[in-house]
């Protein structure tokens, strides 16, 4: 049956709805693809961050070892060399993507032993969300590609899946359509799509969720089963990569109605998914490295429970300290945060993301939805904080070690379940933020290509010398 979402209003300019969704799934893909494409191909090898690491836990996992040892253990010998050849650049703005950097890379094969390596934090990752990754490895192997070719299947692969699960969120989205459309289409958000990083999965599947939650509550009813049973397979895919995933759960709550009579395989689905979240939680402190000097997990968890003020005073001296770098870090900081976009597009993306929030779009039931969704936020900021609170900080110090911005492209979007449902004419009063929602990516395509050419390579004639030596 249609409802108020399935067509454009003709009191204001521009609605939310089934129709929106449509063409603005699209239209992320016309803006999504080329940079993705550019950034997979131009991004040296290894230069998003941990993506290394990342690289070889999907190694792994594409030679059947799902669970990995603390440290890592062995590795392919011809992935731990070509990781090595780049490592000197990270951090290192100076340092240049070099012909004779490509063409070490270039003359690997992947007839070398294996080799110790140590990506402790990797290696304590499910193998999940490491599968596209997986598989792009394997089809580079297979295919006789080497080394580098391979990584940038690997990366494309990881890219596609992400972006069509990306694509399939818009089409599901009537709540924070906006905003949700301005956060996969930030720099920082393609760049982790166009790596191995499991980030970009992460983030899709969270965004997919999230879109879900907000279809089923437009729609005035519960969750079919099998939305359900896709809630909870998110859930856990992506606490088995990140533990704090698992206060996704409160959105949950979205998903059931009072009459809801489905009720009880839904009950089995969540059992189920809870049961494979506690035993994942008890299996990862074997998994875990050692605790950095000064650090104690247990210490710190400890004083967060004696002291409940504890965790949101350093939350809020972090974000204090570190206001402008952290939102640089969510908009575009990228590579191993050393590649920064220049600052005017930073306040645009500041701008951008104002009129995302504020654009209309939403329809009642408001209270609910608003109140569920910043609650999962919360509960998500806060238990990432205290995941690196314990794990990564040393005691008795009042910020948190760790912390970027990247880490809240997965539950942004729900900062738009508050945005209010206008009445008609403030609605059209406030429409022409879509303007800029829809122009933004434009400025992003025309800045990104060169904030990559600038820090790694130089020039244009380098970049094209470099890259005709890799891939040609």
């Amino acid at each position: 049956m249609p409802t108020e979402y399935d067509h454009f209003s003709k009191r204001a300019a521009f609605p939310a709805g089934a129709s929106a969704a449509q063409w603005l799934s699209w239209l992320y893909l016309i803006y999504a693809l080329p940079m993705i494409i550019f950034l997979a191909v131009t991004m040296p090898p290894f230069q998003v961050t941990d993506e290394y690491a990342h690289a070889l836990r999907a190694d792994q996992v594409s030679r059947g070892t799902w669970l990995s040892p603390r440290l890592g253990s062995y590795v392919d010998g011809a992935l731990r060399t070509f990781g090595h050849v780049y490592e000197d650049m990270r951090f290192h703005y100076e340092v240049k993507h070099t012909a004779e950097m490509a063409r070490a890379a270039a003359a690997l094969t992947w007839e070398m032993p294996d080799q110790d390596e140590n990506f402790q934090n990797t290696a304590q990752y499910g193998p999940l969300l490491y599968l596209p990754q997986a598989a792009g490895i394997w089809i580079g192997r297979l295919a006789g590609l080497n080394p580098v070719r391979t990584l940038l299947v690997a990366r494309l692969v990881n890219a596609l899946s992400s972006t069509l699960i990306a694509f399939l969120a818009i089409r599901l989205c009537y709540r924070g359509l906006a905003l949700l459309f301005t956060t996969l289409l930030l720099p920082m958000t393609v760049s982790q799509f166009a790596s191995v990083s499991q980030d970009a999965l992460i983030i899709s599947l969270s965004l997919l969720v999230i879109a879900l939650a907000s279809r089923v509550v437009a729609q005035g009813r519960p969750a079919k089963t099998w939305e359900f049973a896709l809630f909870v397979a998110v859930v856990v895919a992506t606490t088995l990569a990140r533990p704090s995933q698992f206060a996704l759960a409160p959105l949950g709550a979205l998903l059931f109605k009072a009459s809801d009579q489905t009720w009880r395989p839904k009950a089995i689905l969540a059992a189920l998914g809870s049961i494979l979240i506690i035993l994942w939680l008890v299996l990862l402190p074997k998994l875990m490295p050692a605790e950095p000097t000064g650090a104690s997990v247990s210490g710190q968890l400890n004083a967060i429970i004696r002291q409940p003020l504890l965790l949101p005073y350093v939350l809020y001296n972090t974000f204090r300290e570190n206001a402008f770098w952290l939102f640089e870090t969510l908009v575009g900081r990228l590579g191993w945060l050393d590649t920064p976009m220049p600052h005017w597009y930073t306040w645009t993306a500041a701008v951008a993301l104002a009129c995302a929030w504020l654009a209309p779009g939403n329809r009642p039931p408001w209270v609910v939805p608003a109140s569920v969704g910043l609650l999962t936020f919360v509960a998500i900021l806060f238990n990432s904080a205290a995941a690196l609170y314990a794990s990564w900080t040393p005691i008795g110090k009042m910020t948190i070690d760790g912390v970027q911005g990247r880490y809240i492209l997965p539950l942004l979007p729900l900062l738009g379940f508050l945005t209010p449902a206008y009445e008609p004419r403030m609605a059209s009063l406030i429409s022409p933020s879509w303007i800029l929602v829809v122009a933004f990516p434009l400025a992003s395509m025309a800045v990104l290509p060169d904030a990559i050419m600038t820090r790694y390579y130089g020039s244009w004639s380098d970049m094209g010398t470099v890259l005709r030596i890799l891939f040609y």
